[in-house]
């Protein structure tokens, strides 16, 4: 066995890692935490910052107001002193005396009216003679207390201000008396406040926005400076009563301020966000640090435990079960480890010796297996045999059954008669039904069965298929739609054929066993391997459903969900089991969900490569040139359809020409000769079916001219009151080029349909094409967009506007058959499909609302579809 890897030559798929990431994830919530913590004090100092500036700049405006009152005391006491009113020599001992019990006053002064001193005392020298001129003329005009704004003593940079009263003698003006005051807002009154630790600073700024003071004092300052700063501009506008943060000079801090009464100016406090953050970041790189060197310690040990304890016995254990895997039965792990480490090698020493019993039991056993399928093989292959025979020999005298059977359809009158007859069609298919089904499964099983690998459109494959077993699901009310995926190829490669008869095999299960709701198919597309696209088909509907314990069953020969099934629905329950079979040829596969009561879902999930694109030859296909042109009677009363007829018909060489209703086609067979007649089902004034029956019993040449009806109703009861009627054939619609040329090599004179009789000119089909295409290729790219514009504008002047008042039936049934084969020529077959339904509903009184309001909705859809663009880019 070989040596252990060190940790240093671990995978990185060693558990170790996992292990070590499992504590990183355990250790994040602590670290979150820390961060967490550390926010909160943060956030915590920044309020008590932000308080403490509030509570600052409230005291300093306290002190302030305090000290104009007291200037505003002394004033007053002084006016009325007899030395003050009445200009005593001991007026200047007076006011000297006043300053020096007030040190806070910087010099009083007595000044006549004019200006001029009569006594002063001073502490420090005046250079307030501009602003007292102010006072002055203020106290003259009567005001008691006058004070002016802050001003800078330009020696000591101090702030001041100036305080004034008026001065009578009885009534009579005799003078005024001033104090030069040093102001309260840096002074020794608030030092307690200034502590250089707390880094707090203080500005004032007067109404202009300019900085008369700051404290600590900054010489670099300037008014202009400040006053373009946000925070200047600012504390300029207003105080502001809350803290908050901003940037000055550089430096973030939170400001609080408040307005100077009387004084028009502003004082702002701030903290400097450094400061007061500093110790709160000191604690936190603290705490990083001592956690970091915790967690470390913690995830090394922890590692070093997981490896000594767990990874090496594990490791240990895997050289066991790779010796085993080379079978190598008798190798012991020599690490006897501890716990459940121990408990897991015992038990991997009991499963190396149940394997080697069991791989004896093995080769005994395959050696029977394969005895007893070489006789498997050699039934199977002779019970496919005698199937595949019997199965050839009573196809041939059924086909004979049926086809007899439907000349005596033709020909019997009797109405019992009739139904019998039906009976034996109708058991006689069933039969053959159950004979193609066993030759499918024994050909399958016998290896016959080969696929054709050709290019096709899938979404034509299964809308296609949808509408073969549409009919009979309107016999029974239940509406198939088909849903595509929009990034769906549009051609594959795969056994087109095979696949259709897959899903014919699965919708009409799905109308079997449905009686009320619905049918959808669905294809999805499920992305794109090397080998091709990857396609899953469901077909889902609301039938009876089907138990979960019932789903092993489906797919077996002979086999159904449940024996009552074959006694109410019939069938021989090989279906599934070919479809299974054809799938897994394919290399898909196929599957159900479904309970009983809620309906069923069945998929199959195919890879079919991409198809190149089929070249523009294979859409335009050459219309044969009629050597002798016939005149031809078109009866169509939608313009767009009227016209599609006339470029097929004229790009063959015919003549023809065109009326829109019943009236004008029996008024034109009598005035006019013509070699056939287009007619077109339902017409205003006189439907096509009644003209028919009119013309037939007409007393004129043109009562036996051929009569094809174009109408998008095609049911096999339909098709049979066209001939009752004296019709000759049907054309579906939307009409196709092909199907048209046919219908004319019929029913014209040979002479008539191709340029030369000894010519062949066999018409090759367009390959699953798009209907747009199609019409394209058939009408012109410039045709087709006059076209795409007269639908949009006939869908705005009916199922597209954004109101649809109540009208007749009648013209709803009428509009409605006019867009349906516009709708299908264009490639809008939801439209096409529910202006059908909405047709019939008006002519049967069916639920008219609920389907007018569904053909509204995609009207409008569709003409949202055609406005983006999208119909040119396809």
């Amino acid at each position: 066995m070989r040596e252990i890897a060190p940790l240093s030559r671990l995978s990185r798929n060693s558990l170790l890692w996992r292990f070590l990431l499992i504590g990183v994830v355990a250790l994040a919530p602590l670290s979150a935490a820390l961060l967490q913590f550390a926010s909160d004090d943060r956030k915590q100092a920044l309020k008590a910052a932000s308080e403490k500036a509030e509570i600052i700049a409230a005291n300093i405006v306290d002190d302030h107001n305090q000290l104009v009152q007291q200037a505003q005391d002394v004033l007053k006491y002084l006016i009325f002193a007899e030395e003050i009113r009445f200009r005593s020599p001991s007026c200047s001992k007076l006011l000297q005396h006043s300053v020096e019990m007030n040190q806070w006053i910087r010099s009083l002064r007595l000044s006549n009216p004019d200006g001029s001193d009569l006594c002063s005392a001073r502490r420090f020298a005046d250079h307030t003679e501009t602003i007292k001129q102010t006072l002055f003329k203020n106290s003259m005009d009567g005001e008691a207390f006058v004070i002016s704004e802050l001003w800078i003593d330009p020696e000591s940079q101090a702030l001041g201000i100036t305080a004034a009263a008026p001065v009578f003698e009885g009534q009579i003006f005799v003078g005024i008396l001033s104090a030069d005051i040093d102001s309260a807002v840096f002074r020794n009154s608030s030092s307690g406040y200034l502590s250089p630790d707390l880094g707090i600073s203080m500005f004032v700024v007067d109404r202009n926005g300019a900085l008369l003071g700051h404290h600590p004092p900054v010489d670099s300052l300037n008014s202009t400076r400040f006053l373009n700063t946000p925070a200047g501009q600012e504390i300029s506008v207003g105080a502001r009563e809350t803290a908050g943060p901003a940037e000055v000079f550089g430096t973030p801090r939170l400001i609080a301020s408040r307005t100077l009464p009387q004084l028009n100016a502003t004082l702002a406090v701030g903290f400097s966000r450094t400061s007061v953050l500093a110790p709160t970041d000191k604690a936190l790189r603290y705490r990083v640090v001592l956690i970091s060197l915790i967690v470390t310690g913690s995830l090394v040990l922890g590692l070093l435990g997981v490896e000594w304890l767990i990874l090496r016995p594990l490791r240990n254990l895997a050289e066991v079960v790779e010796a085993l895997k080379r079978g190598d039965f008798s190798v012991q792990s020599p690490y006897k480890g501890f716990g459940e480490v121990r408990i897991l090698e015992r038990a991997f020493g009991r499963m190396a010796k149940a394997v080697a019993d069991r791989e004896r039991e093995l080769l005994n056993a395959k050696n029977v297996a394969e005895k007893a399928s070489e006789l498997a093989n050699v039934a199977s292959k002779a019970k496919t045999d005698f199937l595949a025979s019997m199965s050839h020999e009573i196809r041939t005298p059924l086909n004979g059954i049926i086809g007899y059977t439907e000349c005596l359809l033709d020909e019997i009158k009797d109405s019992k008669q009739r139904r019998y007859s039906e009976l034996i069609q109708v058991s006689a298919s069933a039969l053959l039904t159950v004979a193609n089904d066993i030759l499918d499964l024994s050909s399958i099983e016998a290896g016959q069965v080969r696929l054709l690998q050709a290019p096709f459109s899938l979404i034509s494959l299964v809308d296609n298929t949808v509408s073969i077993v549409s009919s009979g699901a309107g016999k029974k009310g239940i509406p198939i739609k088909a849903e595509f995926d929009p990034r769906l190829p549009k051609t594959v490669v795969g056994d087109e054929a095979r696949l259709r008869q897959i899903l014919l095999n699965l919708l009409n299960n799905a109308v079997k066993f449905t009686h009320a709701g619905h049918i959808r198919a669905v294809v999805e597309h499920k992305g794109h391997i090397e080998a091709g696209e990857r396609v899953r088909i469901w077909i889902i509907d609301t039938g009876i459903g089907i138990a979960p314990e019932q789903h092993e069953r489906l797919f077996k020969r002979f086999s159904q969900g449940d024996p009552s099934i074959r006694r109410e629905f019939g069938g021989t329950g090989l279906g599934l089991a070919i479809s299974k079979r054809l799938v897994e040829l394919m290399g898909g596969a196929i599957g159900v969900e479904s309970e009983q009561g809620r309906g069923a879902k069945f998929w199959i999930e195919l890879t079919l490569p991409r198809a190149d694109e089929l070249q523009s030859h294979d859409i335009l296909t050459k219309i044969p040139v009629a050597a002798h042109p016939a005149r031809i009677l078109v009866a169509e009363d939608v313009d767009m359809n009227r016209e599609l007829i006339e470029v097929l018909l004229r790009a063959a060489g015919h003549k023809l020409e065109s009326v829109s209703n019943g009236v004008e086609v029996v008024a034109a067979v009598q005035s006019s000769h013509y070699d056939l007649v287009l007619m077109d089902i339902q017409m205003p004034s006189l439907d096509g079916i009644t003209a028919t029956r009119i013309i037939r019993e007409l007393d004129h040449p043109m009562s036996k001219v051929p009569i094809i009806a174009m109408t998008a109703n095609v049911l096999p009861q339909q098709v049979r009151e066209f001939l009752e009627a004296g019709m000759n054939d049907h054309i579906g619609k939307p009409v196709k080029r092909d199907d048209l040329i046919r219908k004319l090599r019929r029913w014209l004179p040979a002479d008539n349909c191709s340029a030369s009789s000894g010519e062949s000119h066999p018409l090759r089909a367009v390959f699953q094409q798009q209907a747009l295409h199609e019409l394209r290729g058939t009408i012109g790219s410039e045709r087709a967009e006059q076209w795409i514009q007269r639908f949009t504008e006939q869908l705005g002047n009916t199922f597209a506007r954004d109101q649809i008042s109540a009208v007749d039936p009648r013209q709803i049934a009428r509009d409605a058959h006019a867009l349906t084969p516009q709708a299908a020529l264009l490639g809008f077959i939801e439209l096409a499909e529910l202006c059908t339904a909405l047709e019939q509903a008006c002519l049967t009184a069916g639920n008219v609302p609920l389907i007018l309001g569904r053909v509204c909705v995609e009207a409008r859809a569709v003409r949202k579809f055609i406005a983006a663009g999208r119909l040119a880019a396809s």
